[in-house]
C-alpha cells in the first residue's frame, strides 16, 4: 500500500515485497481511504515508492483529485464528503459495536483475525465469537486464551450448523445496537469500525454499512483467479442505495447479486434485522443453501425500505484459497449460494419472471468475468473447470432451495 502525501512505506498488495515477481499491485490510498490500484514493474526494488507515487498521480489523477475536493467540503452537509476521509472519522462517539466473528475449526486462522482485531482503534468495542456446531474444542482455547488478556473478547457456541444460525446467535449475543460482522479469514484494519460507525452517524436513515474486501495475497495461480473472478475490492466510491432516492440505474435493481458488498465486511442495526426475522437458516455456509445468507439480508434490507451504505474506507483483508481443490469447493459453494438466492426470489415472487429472464442475458458479463479470471491464474483448462462447477453450482442450488422451500411450506 502507499500513503500518498504521507511518508510511508510500499506494500505490494500480495505482501513484502518478492523478488520473483515482475510487477508490484499497490493500493493507493490517500489520507488513509483507498482510491484504486496501480500496477508497476517491480524493479527497481529502491525506486518502487516514488515511481508508485507517480503512476497514482496519472492513472488516479480523477478519483485524487474527487477526494481532494470533497475533503475540503467535509465540514459540509454533503453525505459523501463525510464519509470519504478517515481523517475526518470521529474515534468514537460513545456507540458502541459488537464485532462478530462466526467459525468452524480453523483456530490458526481465527486467531490471526482476532489479533487484528485487538488493534482496532475504536471504543467501546466487544469481540463475540461465534463456534459453530464444533467437533474440537480448538477454537474455545484460542478464545480462551485471547480473552484471558483482553475482557472484550467472549466465546459463545450455536450448536446448530449453518452461517445463519451462527449469525443469529451472535446478533442475540450482542450487548450492543451496531453488531459488525467479519469472517475468520479476514484481517481486518485497525480504522475499520471507525469507518463503519461513521457510516452510521453520517446518515441515521442507514441500517446496514459495508465496505470493500481486498485480496491478501496473489502468489498462486488459485488466488489471481479467485481476485479477478471476485472483485470484492475494486469499488472505491461510497454510494448509498434504497428504494426510493438512492437506486442503481440497473435494470436488475435491486436483485442483482453482489452489488451491496459481501459478508465478509458489514455492520448493521439489530434492530433492523430483528425486524426482518433474522438471517435464512436455509442459506449460508454449513446449511442447505451452502451461501447466500448475506445477499438475502441485503436485498430484504433494501425491499422493507431501509437504507445500505457502502465506505470504501471501511476496508478489509481476505485469505484467498491457495489451491485448486479448496477454490473448486469454494467456487461451487458461492455458485450454490447464489441459485439458492434466485429461486427463494422467484417463490417468495420478489423477482418477476420478466427480471430474471434479463438476469440470464447479463451472464454474458459472468463469462467475461471467468476469463479474464482464467488469464489471470495462467490457465485457461483450470477457468474452464471452475467456470461449469460455478455454472452447476447455481443450477443445484436453486433445485436444492426449491425442494426445501416447499417442503418447508408444506408443513
Amino acid at each position: 500500500m502507499i500513503n500518498l502525501g504521507e511518508d510511508d512505506t510500499v506494500i505490494p498488495v500480495s505482501g513484502p515485497a518478492r523478488t520473483d515477481r515482475d510487477m508490484a499491485r499497490i493500493l493507493v490510498r490517500l489520507h488513509g481511504a483507498p482510491v484504486g490500484y496501480v500496477e508497476i514493474p517491480f524493479q527497481p526494488p529502491e525506486t518502487l515508492h516514488g515511481r508508485a507515487k507517480d503512476a497514482a498521480e496519472i492513472v488516479l489523477a480523477e478519483p485524487l483529485l474527487r477526494h481532494r475536493q470533497l475533503d475540503a467540503e467535509a465540514d459540509g452537509p454533503a453525505w459523501v464528503a463525510q464519509v470519504i476521509c478517515p481523517q475526518r472519522f470521529p474515534r468514537s462517539d460513545g456507540t458502541g459495536i459488537s464485532v462478530v466473528v462466526c467459525t468452524r475449526d480453523r483456530p490458526t486462522m481465527l486467531r490471526e483475525c482476532l489479533l487484528a482485531l485487538q488493534q482496532a482503534t475504536y471504543e467501546p468495542l466487544e469481540i463475540v465469537v461465534v463456534d459453530n456446531a464444533p467437533t474440537g474444542d480448538a477454537t474455545w482455547k484460542v478464545v480462551s486464551e485471547l480473552a484471558d488478556e483482553d475482557p472484550r473478547i467472549r466465546y459463545t457456541c450455536e450448536s446448530r450448523p449453518g452461517l445463519s444460525n451462527a449469525r443469529n446467535h451472535g446478533l442475540t449475543s450482542a450487548k450492543f445496537e451496531l453488531v459488525a460482522f467479519t469472517d475468520d479469514d479476514i484481517l481486518v484494519e485497525p480504522d475499520w469500525l471507525t469507518a463503519l460507525a461513521a457510516g452510521f452517524a453520517a446518515d441515521p436513515e442507514a441500517a446496514c454499512v459495508t465496505g470493500p474486501v481486498a485480496s491478501r495475497s496473489l502468489d498462486t495461480a488459485s488466488e489471481r483467479y479467485f481476485d479477478s473472478r471476485y472483485p470484492w475490492g475494486d469499488a472505491f466510491k461510497p454510494r448509498r442505495y434504497d428504494m426510493t432516492e438512492h437506486r442503481d440505474k440497473s435494470r436488475l435493481y435491486p436483485f442483482r447479486a453482489g452489488i451491496f458488498g459481501t459478508g465478509a465486511n458489514f455492520a448493521v442495526r439489530k434492530a433492523a434485522v430483528d425486524q426482518l426475522g433474522g438471517f435464512d437458516p436455509l442459506l449460508g455456509t454449513g446449511a442447505p443453501g451452502k451461501g447466500g445468507e448475506d445477499l438475502d439480508m441485503f436485498l430484504r434490507m433494501i425491499l422493507a425500505g431501509n437504507r445500505l451504505c457502502y465506505l470504501p474506507a471501511a476496508l478489509v483483508w481476505h485469505r484467498h484459497r491457495i489451491d485448486d481443490e479448496a477454490l473448486a469447493e469454494q467456487v461451487h459453494a458461492y455458485g450454490h449460494g447464489l441459485g439458492a438466492y434466485l429461486a427463494k426470489r422467484l417463490l417468495t415472487r420478489e423477482m418477476s419472471l420478466a427480471t430474471l429472464a434479463h438476469s440470464a442475458s447479463q451472464s454474458v458479463i459472468m463469462l467475461g468475468q471467468m476469463r479474464d479470471a482464467s488469464q489471470a491464474s495462467d490457465s485457461m483448462s483450470r477457468g474452464r473447470r471452475l467456470a461449469m462447477s460455478e455454472a452447476w453450482g447455481v443450477l443445484v442450488g436453486a433445485f436444492c432451495f426449491y425442494r426445501l422451500y416447499r417442503k418447508n411450506r408444506d408443513h
